[in-house]
């Protein structure tokens, strides 16, 4: 069963925002944050978490010695490159990664 919850959504003059949370089917949670300018993925944040395991993609512009930067990728405690991401592609990164050896979306 997939389930998403949107917990706040606001449309500015020439911004948007969009903050979700989506529980997926092996009982991860992905929390999404994302904002636009002039309808453009200026800044994100993908953060998918299954008990003390953390998943993050963001570009908050920190860790400049990674070659993608200000893309990044967390895995628990370690910092690893990353492209660009956007909501489309995190998904297809899911559907290929679990926590365990189970899924975490239906294929």
């Amino acid at each position: 069963m997939r389930r998403v919850v949107v917990k706040e959504a606001m449309r500015l003059p020439r911004d948007e925002k969009l903050i979700a949370i989506a529980y997926l089917v092996d009982s991860s949670v992905l929390h999404i944050r994302e904002r636009y300018k002039d309808g453009e993925l200026i800044k994100y944040s993908y953060h998918l978490m299954k008990g003390d395991k953390v998943i993050r993609w963001d570009n908050v512009p920190h860790h400049k010695e990674i070659s993608t930067y200000p893309h990044h990728k967390h895995e628990n405690d370690k910092v690893k490159e990353s492209n660009k991401m956007g909501i489309g592609l995190v998904l297809e990164e899911i559907k290929n990664f679990s926590f365990t050896k189970k899924p975490l979306l239906k294929k």
